[in-house]
């Protein structure tokens, strides 16, 4: 991982969080450009192993994202940028962005829904999409919307790839 690669990625996942946050979308004209940059770059600079590490991280970093996009628990954008960002950092930088950025999301919502009260109904609710998600298509009902809660994760995103980067990367060596 270069400091061209980290400065992709944290670049990428602000103009992804800002895009989130305004439209509820993260744009193709981002991520797409992403998913070739990572590879092309790692080959670049460390050869066929570099590539084929990068290429690991993208699909090793996309497929529990695509999992939940099949399911309808995930839009497709955070998919895109969750391989982009397994194929610019690697697959442990990419996985540790993803681990963070959902807990950031999961501690944002706790708190909003326990500063509405309306905890103890959302996790009830949480409990029953959970489940719903890893029934066979055969079994699954309509949730009703009420159950189903969007979450823009962009900025999650965000807030994860600056810290896993500042944490992990030797170019920040004051964090340490």
């Amino acid at each position: 991982m270069s400091l061209t690669t980290c400065a992709i990625a944290i670049v990428a996942s602000l103009v992804a969080a800002y895009t989130d946050a305004r439209t509820g979308r993260i744009p193709n004209w981002l991520t797409v450009p992403l998913l070739f940059a990572g590879p092309l770059l790692s080959l670049a600079s460390t050869g066929m192993p570099g590539f084929l590490l990068s290429l690991l991280g993208l699909l090793l970093c996309g497929l529990a994202p695509l999992l939940l996009f099949a399911r309808n628990a995930m839009g497709g954008g955070d998919v895109k940028l969750f391989a982009a960002l397994g194929g610019l950092l690697g697959t442990h930088l990419g996985i540790e962005v993803q681990f963070f950025s959902f807990c950031v999301v999961a501690f944002v919502l706790l708190a909003h829904m326990a500063w509405d009260g309306r905890l103890f109904l959302t996790l009830k609710n949480v409990a029953l999409a959970g489940g719903h998600i890893f029934l066979p298509k055969r079994y699954q009902r309509p949730l009703a919307p009420a159950v189903m809660t969007q979450v823009r994760m962009g900025v999650s995103i965000c807030i994860a790839t600056l810290a896993s980067v500042a944490i992990r990367t030797p170019y920040m060596p004051w964090l340490r």
